[in-house]
């Protein structure tokens, strides 16, 4: 179980904010944590959930966020910590936080203060530990949170277009703490505290660390050397290391690097439901530090400050998120109890305004679900990358008795006025009939004018090769959402989310999407043009130009072609229309514009309504009745 810190009765601290700087000579640190965020005291923000479970643990445990980097002189300012520093590139991997899909550099971060430039190195996990090499070089070093956990073996750098080593290697770490790190590093903190020998320290469930050879009874994976340069040897090595890895008990893996070995032990195991609460119940102040604050706040914080996180896991396994290789494919349910007090908690705090911003988690509607041939929570039963796809496993339990039961307590709670959710909802699970309760309730309480779905695209193969349901699914969604909408008496909207610019996915394919948005009248505000991020089975079709499943060659569309299969959804905005006109005109097919539905619409194409002039999304507030008061 997770040991808190505790005096009477209730969770104590000394400072509000865990230390960004030492009080004196004297003040001597066990841990070290070094971000490439601003530092946010907010279960949200990896770093501070990670700090304030080592505190309460007993340990004196510092924050360094988003240090300069040029010298080794800023990492100094703690001294020498008494176990390690850790090390977190933030709540993004650098490399998609500092650029956009097509590889420019980004002029604003919402993990900066004041909303800048980032913050961070590129690499930053490799650019903090070699400075922190640099100014201790006894002192270990430990890499965390998804940057490192998604580097840990070969992978591809969408930034630098090459297929980079483990970051344990660049960086020259002692040790890297993958997935869901709690676990792993308390037992690395307590190990390091009572002097176990490294041999002790590298049986621990969920590290990784570099060897002089691999462990006998290992998966040895093929060496970076041998895949580093070939596409089907890649796709070869990462298919074999993402089936293993989803395996119900993973095995030891280890992958050669130069002279050196990666080995990768098995996961830590999953936080029991309790365990997991009792993190949710730590002293955060949901604040962002002062320091920051004077220096203009985190945008990040401002969507995220009045939400409940309500589980992990997801077991969706869509080909391009790299959710169920981070925080696993069982799902573990937070107790009803401990949310409902952690609302409770929230309602009374000062700057509390009677509006919960969301109630949910990865995958909102799959709170309360799982795997029921797993033999504990956070468990799975099987092998398959996704539990509903290309057809629901029988052996899941998708009921949507549990999160409906918890949406009814938790607009219950004295002071909550709004209560919305806001994470992404599984629209597939919804038109079930496990969930149909749940999708009227939410339609009738739980959204705040626009219900966040994604269906990525319309066109069967590349839904194929992101591993999401047929398009038919969400016109069945559509159907009955607006069913509910007209019963409840309101306006609501829906948000669908699109990618573009897939592996796979066609200039045809994006027309037929865009005809299929002009259809209807609207224009796209939630439109991504694809990022091949690390360790995702879709950056390895980006890479190799290869069906992951089957090997066969796919099309795989240009970064100039991306950007007009995004801009074909946003012909509202001029300058989409401009790349739109441009590309179709250098190509000599300026008619096939013609015939999209209200391309010569005026300015505001897809968007504005006729007759109110407000883009057909525009959400607007229940008139009725509070949509917080249960029907009698």
């Amino acid at each position: 179980m997770l040991a808190l810190t505790l005096k009477n009765g209730a969770f104590h601290l000394q400072d509000s904010f865990l230390p960004t700087c030492p009080k004196g000579e004297d003040d001597i640190f066990d841990i070290v944590l070094v971000s490439g965020d601003a530092y946010v005291d907010h279960p949200s923000f990896g770093v501070a959930l990670i700090g304030r479970y080592l505190e309460s643990l007993g340990y004196r445990v510092g924050i360094l966020a988003q240090p300069e980097w040029e010298s080794a002189e800023p990492f100094k300012r703690f001294g020498r910590p008494r176990l390690f520093f850790g090390v977190s590139a933030g709540n993004v991997d650098s490399m998609v936080a500092n650029y956009t899909p097509d590889r420019r550099k980004r002029e604003e971060d919402d993990y900066t203060p004041g909303g800048g430039k980032p913050g961070r190195p590129d690499l930053a996990s490799i650019v903090y530990a070699q400075r922190l090499k640099e100014a201790y070089p006894e002192v270990p070093v430990v890499l965390g949170g998804i940057e490192a956990s998604l580097r840990r073996v070969s992978h591809y750098d969408f930034v630098q277009q090459r297929v980079r080593g483990s970051v344990l290697a660049d960086a020259k770490a002692d040790y890297l703490v993958y997935s869901m790190g709690e676990r792993a590093i308390r037992e690395l903190a307590d190990g390091l505290a009572r002097g176990s020998s490294r041999e002790e320290l590298c049986s621990i469930r969920g590290l990784a660390y570099l060897s002089n050879a691999p462990p006998d009874d290992a998966l040895l994976l093929p060496s970076h050397e041998a895949v580093k340069e070939e596409p089907g040897a890649f796709r070869e090595f990462f298919k074999e290391f993402h089936e293993a890895s989803l395996k119900p008990q993973p095995p030891i893996m280890a992958q050669n690097i130069s002279t050196r070995c990666v080995v990768i032990n098995p996961p830590a195991l999953p936080l029991s439901p309790q365990e997991l609460d009792a993190l949710y119940h730590l002293p955060f102040t949901r604040q962002t530090h002062p320091e920051h604050e004077a220096n203009g706040g985190v945008k990040a914080l401002e969507t995220v400050k009045n939400s409940i996180v309500t589980h992990r896991g997801c077991y969706g396994g869509c080909s391009f998120c790299a959710i169920t290789i981070h925080q696993g494919k069982g799902i573990v349910s937070r107790p009803r109890e401990g949310i409902i007090k952690e609302v409770e908690a929230l309602a009374k705090s000062e700057d509390f305004k009677g509006t919960v911003q969301d109630i949910g988690g990865p995958t909102a509607n799959m709170y309360g679900t799982g795997c029921k041939a797993a033999s504990f929570p956070g468990a799975v039963g099987c092998g398959r990358p996704s539990c509903i796809f290309p057809e629901v496993c029988p052996s899941v339990d998708l009921s949507g008795a549990p999160y409906l039961e918890l949406l009814r307590s938790a607009r219950r709670v004295r002071g909550v006025k709004h209560l919305y959710v806001a994470s992404g909802l599984r629209h597939d699970l919804l038109v079930m009939p496990a969930q149909k309760r749940l999708f009227r309730e939410l339609v009738e309480y739980h959204v705040g004018g626009r219900m966040k779905v994604a269906p990525e695209h319309i066109a069967a193969k590349p839904l194929r090769l992101m591993a999401k349901p047929p398009f038919r699914v969400f016109k069945e969604f559509r159907q009955d959402f607006e069913h509910l909408r007209r019963e409840a008496g309101k306006e609501l909207y829906y948000i669908p989310y699109f990618i573009v610019g897939h592996p796979g996915c066609t200039l045809e394919d994006a027309l037929d999407l865009a005809h299929f948005v002009g259809r209807t009248g609207r224009y796209v505000e939630q439109v991504q043009q694809f990022t091949p991020t690390p360790m995702t089975p879709s950056t390895c079709m980006y890479f190799t130009r290869l069906d992951f499943e089957s090997g066969e060659a796919i099309y795989v569309p240009s970064g100039s072609e991306a950007k007009v299969q995004k801009s074909l959804l946003q012909l509202n905005n001029p300058r989409a229309r401009e790349k739109v006109v441009a590309f179709f005109a250098r190509r000599g097919e300026s008619e096939v514009l013609e015939q999209l539905p209200g391309f010569r619409r005026a300015k505001g194409a897809y968007g504005a309504s006729s007759k109110t002039g407000k883009p057909p999304f525009q959400a607007r507030r229940p008139q009725k009745r509070s949509p917080h008061k249960r029907k009698r």
